[in-house]
C-alpha cells in the first residue's frame, strides 16, 4: 500500500512538472495577450473618436462658413435694390441654408432688426396706425346721427339708411370699409342674416388689406362677423369652415398684427371654433374639423415659439450686441466673430461675417441650433459604431442637450469641443460595455480567452484524470490484495484440512470403518472446493481474455436446476440448509454450454448459501417470460445496500458491511456469473433489501422450433 501512495504521489508530481507548468505559463501569455489586445482596442477606439470629433469640428466650421459667405452675398446684393430684394434675397438664402436661422441687422442705436423674418406678428406698438384718417366735417354730421339711431333710438331701419349714405358719401377705403362694418353690424342686429353675410362677403372681397382707424384688419374683422352670422343662423358646419380659415390665415401671416392684435383675433377664432363644434356634435365631420384644429395649433404653437424667440433676441440682445460687437467705426471689433449670447434667458448662436459691417450698422447671423445639432447627429451616428461608442453632447451649463439612445453606463473616454468653441457645445464619448456575447464570440479577444479556457480545461481534465487513474490503481492494489489474501486463506483451510486427514488416515490412527468414511468425505469435499475455487479463477481470467471456448448444445435448463438443487441439498442438508427447486412448465430449452451454465447457477446458490445467514432457505425458481428462461435465486439473509447492487458484479468486490465481510469468499463468484450469461446472449440482475435477503435473476434466450430451423449449426 505504501508503495501505491508513494506511485501516486510521483505520478502527481510529474503531471505538475510536465503538464501544469507549462499550463500554467501559456495561461499567463494568454492572460497577458487578452490584456494587450484589451489595451490595443482602447487605444483604437480613442483614436477613431478623436477623429470623428475633428471632422464634425471640421464639418461645422465649413458649413457655417458656407453660410457665412451666402448671407455676405445677399446682403451685398440686396444693398444695390430695395427692401424688398434685400427681403427675397435673404429669404432665398434661408431655404439653401439650413444652418440659417434668421439674419438679422444692428444699427448703430443698437436696435436690431429682420428683414425676412416670417414672424406671426409683431411687437406692440410696431405698426404705423391709421388713427390720424377724419370724417369728412360733411360726412361726420352723418356718421353720429347714424350711431344716435343705431345705439339710442335702436331704429335700425333709419340706422341703416343713415349708414349707406355715409358709404356712399366717402371714397376713401379705410372709411367706406368702417361704414360698411357699421352696415354689417345693423343689418345683424336687425336680422337680416342674408343682407349682413352679404355686407361681410363684401368686405372680405373688397377690403380684405384695409385697417381700420384703430388699426384692426377689416378682412379678420369681416370674417370673424360672418362666422358669427352663421352660427347664429344655425348653420354650424359653415361657421366652423369660415373660422378655421380666419385661423388658418392668422398662421399664414395674411394680416400684420401686433402681439396684441394676433392675441385677439386668435383668442376670438379658438373660443368660436370651440362654440361651434360644441353646436356640431359627434361625426365623422366632427371629428375632420377636430383633426384640422389640431394640425393648426401644433402650427401656431411652433410658430409662437419662433416668433418669441426673434422678437425676444431684438429686444434683449441690441445693447449685448453692440457692446460687444462695436457699431461705431472708428471702435469697431474686428468682425468673422462668433459667439453664443445669453439674453433673457435663451442662448443665441451669433455670427458676425468678414465684410458684414456697413455704414449704417452690422449684419449678423442667427445659427439654427437644430440644424446644427442635426448635422453633429449624423456625422456621429454616420462614423461611429454604436455597438463601441456612446456619445453625449453636453450645453455650457453642462445639460444634456441630445445623445445616442439611452443615457450611457460605460466611462468616458475622451471629451471635444468645436472649432472657436462654436457653437459652445461638449460631447462626451463613452466606452460601451460590451455584452457577455460580444466579449466570447464577436470580439477579437476571444481567440485569448477560448485559448485560456482549453488550456484551463485540458490542465483540469488531467487532474481529474490522473487522479482517477491513480485512485483506480490504488483501489486495484488494494482489491487484489484483498482478493490474494481472502484466496491465500481458502486455499489454506481446506488444505490444512485435507492434509490433517491425510496424515490420520496413514498413521491409521482412525478408531472405525464409519469415521474413515466420514474422513474420505471430507478429502473429496474439501477437495471439490478447492476446484472450484481454482475453476473460477482461471474461468474469469479466460473469459476476459477472449480464450474461453464453449461448448454450445439444447439445453434443458429446468433439468439442470434441479440436479444442481438435489446435489446441493445432498451436500448442505446436514448443515440445516434446506434448498427447494420449483421447476415451471413448458419450459423451452436454451442453447447453452451445459458445465459453464451449471457453473453459474452453483455461483448463484453458493452465494445465496453464504449470505443466508440463520434463515436457510433457499428458494431456486425456473420459469418462462416471454421468449426468457429464467433462472431466480431467493435467499432470506443479509440483503445487500442499494448503494452496493451495482457492484456485486465487479471484480474483487466484496460488501463493505462488517457482517458480510466475515462470510468467506473471493469476491469472483458473481463477476463470473455476470461473463458467463453475457456470453450466452442472456443478462443477471439482482433485487434486494437489507435485512430480507436478495433474489439474483439469471436470464437467458429461449430457443424454438423456428429457431432450430433457421439456426441449424449452432
Amino acid at each position: 500500500m505504501e508503495s501505491v501512495l508513494i506511485k501516486r504521489r510521483k505520478l502527481l508530481l510529474l503531471f505538475l512538472l510536465g503538464v501544469g507548468t507549462p499550463g500554467l505559463a501559456l495561461s499567463y501569455l494568454a492572460f497577458r495577450g487578452i490584456r494587450n489586445e484589451q489595451a490595443s482596442q482602447e487605444r483604437r477606439r480613442v483614436g477613431e473618436q478623436r477623429a470623428v470629433s475633428q471632422l464634425i469640428s471640421d464639418t461645422l466650421a465649413r458649413e457655417i462658413a458656407a453660410a457665412e459667405r451666402a448671407v455676405a452675398r445677399a446682403v451685398a446684393r440686396g444693398d444695390s435694390g430695395g427692401p424688398a430684394d434685400l427681403g427675397n434675397a435673404l429669404s432665398d438664402v434661408k431655404r439653401r441654408q439650413p444652418l440659417v436661422e434668421e439674419v438679422f441687422h444692428l444699427d448703430d442705436r443698437g436696435e436690431i432688426q429682420f428683414f425676412a423674418a416670417d414672424l406671426l406678428y409683431r411687437r406692440d406698438g410696431s405698426l404705423a396706425s391709421s388713427s390720424t384718417r377724419r370724417w369728412p366735417s360733411a360726412v361726420a354730421a352723418k356718421v353720429q346721427a347714424a350711431r344716435r339711431l343705431e345705439f339710442q333710438r335702436r331704429d335700425y331701419p333709419a340706422a341703416l339708411t343713415a349708414y349707406r349714405q355715409v358709404f356712399v358719401a366717402v371714397s376713401d377705403p379705410v372709411l367706406r370699409g368702417e361704414a360698411l362694418v357699421a352696415i354689417a353690424r345693423v343689418q345683424r342686429k336687425a336680422r337680416q342674416w342674408q343682407a349682413a353675410l352679404a355686407s361681410c362677403g363684401r368686405l372680405v372681397g373688397e377690403y380684405d388689406g384695409v385697417r381700420t382707424a384703430t388699426g384692426l384688419p377689416l378682412g379678420a374683422v369681416a370674417r370673424l362677423e360672418r362666422g358669427s352670422l352663421l352660427l347664429a343662423a344655425g348653420d354650424s358646419a359653415a361657421a366652423l369652415g369660415v373660422f378655421l380659415d380666419l385661423y388658418d390665415g392668422l398662421l399664414n401671416g395674411q394680416w400684420a398684427l401686433e402681439r396684441g392684435e394676433y392675441a385677439f383675433f386668435a383668442g376670438q377664432a379658438n373660443d368660436s371654433i370651440s362654440a361651434a363644434l360644441g353646436r356640431l356634435g359627434e361625426g365623422d365631420s366632427a371629428e375632420a374639423y377636430r383633426g384640422r384644429l389640431a394640425d393648426l395649433r401644433a402650427r401656431e404653437a411652433k410658430r409662437r415659439h419662433r416668433t418669441d424667440r426673434l422678437l425676444l433676441f431684438a429686444a434683449a440682445a441690441g445693447e449685448d450686441l453692440r457692446a460687444r460687437l462695436g457699431t461705431d467705426t472708428a471702435h469697431a471689433a474686428p468682425m468673422g466673430q462668433r459667439f453664443a449670447l445669453e439674453s433673457a434667458g435663451q442662448t443665441f448662436l451669433v455670427s458676425v461675417p468678414d465684410g458684414a459691417r456697413g455704414r449704417a450698422g452690422v449684419w449678423g447671423v442667427l445659427a439654427n441650433a437644430d440644424a446644427l445639432a442635426g448635422l453633429v447627429r449624423r456625422t456621429l451616428e454616420g462614423h461611429l459604431d454604436p455597438a463601441a461608442s456612446d456619445w453625449v453632447v453636453k450645453g455650457r451649463d453642462g445639460g444634456t442637450l441630445f445623445r445616442r439612445g439611452e443615457p450611457p453606463a460605460g466611462p468616458v473616454t475622451i471629451n471635444a469641443t468645436f472649432t472657436d468653441n462654436f457653437p459652445p457645445w461638449l460631447i462626451e464619448f463613452h466606452q460601451r460595455p460590451q455584452s457577455s456575447y460580444q466579449r466570447l464570440f464577436a470580439s477579437s479577444q476571444s481567440i485569448y480567452f477560448y485559448m485560456f479556457l482549453l488550456i484551463a480545461s485540458i490542465l483540469a481534465f488531467g487532474l481529474v484524470l490522473t487522479i482517477r487513474a491513480v485512485s483506480h490503481e490504488l483501489e486495484l492494489a488494494r482489491l487484489k490484495s484483498d482478493f490474494v489474501s481472502t484466496v491465500s486463506h481458502e486455499f489454506k483451510s481446506p488444505l490444512t484440512s485435507i492434509r490433517h486427514l491425510a496424515e490420520m488416515l496413514q498413521a491409521g490412527s482412525v478408531p472405525s470403518e464409519g469415521r474413515r468414511r466420514r474422513y474420505y468425505d471430507v478429502l473429496v469435499e474439501q477437495s471439490a472446493r478447492l476446484s472450484s475455487l481454482v475453476t473460477n479463477v482461471l474461468d474469469l481470467a479466460r473469459i476476459e481474455e477472449g480464450k474461453k471456448e464453449f461448448s454450445f448444445e439444447l439445453l434443458d435448463l429446468g433439468a439442470l436446476v434441479a440436479d444442481l438443487v438435489a446435489a446441493t441439498q445432498q451436500r448442505v442438508g446436514h448443515e440445516g440448509y434446506v434448498v427447494e427447486a420449483d421447476i415451471g412448465e413448458s419450459l423451452l430449452p436454451v442453447r447453452a454450454d451445459r458445465d459453464a451454465t451449471a457453473q453459474a447457477i452453483g455461483n448463484l446458490v453458493e452465494n445465496a448459501i453464504q449470505y443466508s445467514r440463520d434463515a436457510k432457505d433457499i428458494h431456486v425458481r425456473a420459469f418462462r417470460e416471454a421468449r426468457q428462461v429464467i433462472v431466480a435465486v431467493e435467499d432470506h439473509g443479509v440483503g445487500i445496500p442499494a448503494s452496493e447492487i451495482d457492484r456485486v458484479f465487479d471484480r474483487f468486490y466484496r460488501g463493505g458491511d462488517a457482517l458480510t465481510r466475515t462470510v468467506k469468499g473471493s469476491g469472483l463468484g458473481l463477476a463470473l456469473v455476470k461473463e458467463i450469461v453475457a456470453a450466452h446472449g442472456g443478462t443477471v440482475r439482482v433485487e434486494s433489501e437489507v435485512g430480507r435477503g436478495s433474489t439474483f435473476f439469471m436470464s437467458l434466450p429461449a430457443m424454438t422450433e423456428r429457431d432450430d430451423v433457421e439456426n441449424p449449426g449452432h
